[in-house]
């Protein structure tokens, strides 16, 4: 029986709150890639923000009032690091329509994407009446969202996609989970021995929501690293008692094995 977790898309949605976009293709410009930057707001919409001399500025100051006619698919890439390793926890692709964002809505989406890609001439992007030497932010409507994940692949619509939540701990998991990683990894590793059918082997914190943890494991000898999904014994609901269940976590090599052991995904 698979331990709790998030559903499909919760998960996705989480993931997606956590990606940066890399690389964008447009209708427009049929077979042709372009790099961007950017980031995903609160409602799962990609910002783009396009500087003066991407292909992509032309094309949409053409289009006049906003109109969200033009056809976009834009890779985004979530990443976590295994160690000093760089490792993509997901690909996401998003295919949808882009428009530049109103005036009035500017200033939150800049905001977001500095959160990234902290910059100063995204000020310039906020301007009420972007000239053909300014940055623009534009935003992608996604119809359907194609993920790819260590352990799943799929296809979610768009429509599902943006009724969906990401995970309310998101943010705060991100910032416990890199602290895990970066002090606590011996006791992690230590606590593998008190999981049923846990391997020995060097662990970091993979993914970390309301429901419970995921392990990435390198088992000793072994090739290929497994996830090892935890679940809390009740879901939490605020940072603090994310700490908590944590806490409980890294303190099981002192203390006997239990209920609510880890299951290899």
């Amino acid at each position: 029986m698979r331990p709790p977790c998030p559903s499909v898309v919760e998960r996705v949605r989480s993931l997606a709150a956590t990606a940066t976009p890399t690389m964008a293709t447009s209708a427009d410009y049929p077979g042709t890639h372009f790099s961007v930057r950017g980031a995903v707001d609160h409602a799962g919409r990609t910002i783009l923000w396009i500087d003066a001399r991407h292909p992509l500025h032309e094309a949409l100051r053409a289009r006049r009032h906003g109109r969200a006619d033009l056809a976009v698919g834009v890779d985004l890439c979530a990443m976590r690091h295994v160690g000093r390793t760089p490792t993509v926890r997901a690909r996401l692709w998003c295919e949808g329509w882009v428009s530049v964002i109103p005036a009035g809505e500017r200033r939150e989406a800049a905001l977001a994407v500095a959160e990234s890609h902290p910059d100063e001439e995204l000020l310039a992007a906020v301007d009420d009446d972007p000239t053909p030497d300014t940055p623009l932010l534009a935003r992608v409507e996604p119809a359907t969202v194609i993920y790819h994940t260590y352990d799943a692949a799929g296809v979610i619509d768009g429509e599902a996609f943006r009724d969906a939540r990401p995970d309310p701990l998101t943010g705060a998991a991100e910032h416990i989970l890199r602290h895990v990683n970066d002090r606590h990894r011996d006791e992690l590793s230590a606590a593998l021995r008190h999981l049923p059918e846990a391997p020995e082997g060097a662990a970091w914190l993979w993914e970390l929501d309301s429901a419970g943890a995921t392990l990435w494991v390198n088992p000793t000898g072994a090739q290929h690293p497994v996830l090892i999904r935890i679940p809390w014994s009740a879901p939490v609901t605020a940072p603090c008692q994310l700490e908590r269940a944590l806490y409980d976590l890294l303190a099981r090599n002192q203390a006997p094995a239990g209920p609510g052991g880890g299951v290899r995904e």
